[in-house]
């Protein structure tokens, strides 16, 4: 499984893209960062786009590669909640800000929307995808990705203190998770449902006592003026947990 980080901040400038994952070159996890970083050849080979929550940073691109499949007569598959998709209709492809690409045109949506449902297990393109509630702002899910190899990935998209209730429906060999800002800010994380190293210390350690194990870790969403102090918090971190922790960069590629 080839993992690629296009986007792996919380905001956009010269040198950091929104989150935005792609595996193996034909699944992307959230859309910050996609049309940024991808040719037109390359999106439209996507077999689908699975999108953790309706904030503007995991799902900006949407519009955007909507009108490419539009020029290029195509259709883009998204895969997410019911409330992503309300979010998607009402504010983004409401017929003002952009066309209304969840219809039209009606013999093929350039956004082909499916409305996943949590807990429940469904395969794009020979890929085992489980959805899993977590604890954050607004609704959202994580992706457990299963490759048709057995490789397995668990994205948790914007999460917070609580990420500990989906360790007992996940089993990843590789974690994908976030830390928004240093530790100087856990009562913000607390409040928000972000983490920061201390609470994804916490978090952590909920899963080796549940599973026995902890696997490598990337992390994503980190805010640029912060990263360096979260590194070195991070850094700390992996020493006293003994397991690899990893700040993502983007265009970074790491294999399962």
């Amino acid at each position: 499984m080839k993992i690629q980080f296009l986007g792996a901040h919380n905001c956009e400038t010269a040198n950091t893209r929104l989150v935005s994952i792609l595996i193996d070159d034909v699944l992307a996890l959230d859309a910050g960062g996609l049309t940024s970083s991808l040719s037109v050849e390359a999106q439209l080979k996507l077999k689908a786009a699975l999108l953790t929550h309706h904030h503007y940073d995991h799902m900006r691109d949407i519009p955007a590669l909507a009108m490419n499949a539009l020029f290029y007569e195509t259709s883009i598959p998204v895969y997410a909640t019911q409330t992503v998709r309300e979010a998607l209709a009402s504010h983004w492809l409401n017929g003002i800000i952009y066309a209304s690409f969840l219809e039209k045109p009606p013999e093929n949506p350039r956004i082909k929307f499916t409305v996943i449902e949590p807990n429940k297990k469904f395969i794009i393109a020979g890929y085992e995808i489980l959805a899993v509630p977590v604890n954050h702002s607004i609704p959202a899910v994580g992706y457990q990705v299963t490759s048709p190899k057995g490789k397995t990935l668990f994205y948790t998209g914007d999460t917070g203190p609580g990420l500990s209730e989906s360790w007992p429906y996940v089993s990843p060999q590789l974690l994908i998770t976030e830390v928004t800002a240093p530790d100087r800010y856990e009562s913000f994380g607390r409040r928000m449902l972000h983490l920061t190293p201390v609470l994804l210390k916490e978090e952590l350690l909920a899963f080796r006592k549940a599973r026995g194990y902890l696997p490598p870790v990337f992390l994503v969403h980190m805010n640029p003026r912060q990263e360096k102090e979260i590194e070195n918090e991070v850094r700390q971190l992996s020493h006293e947990l003994d397991t690899p922790i990893t700040l993502a960069q983007e265009g970074m590629i790491t294999r399962l």
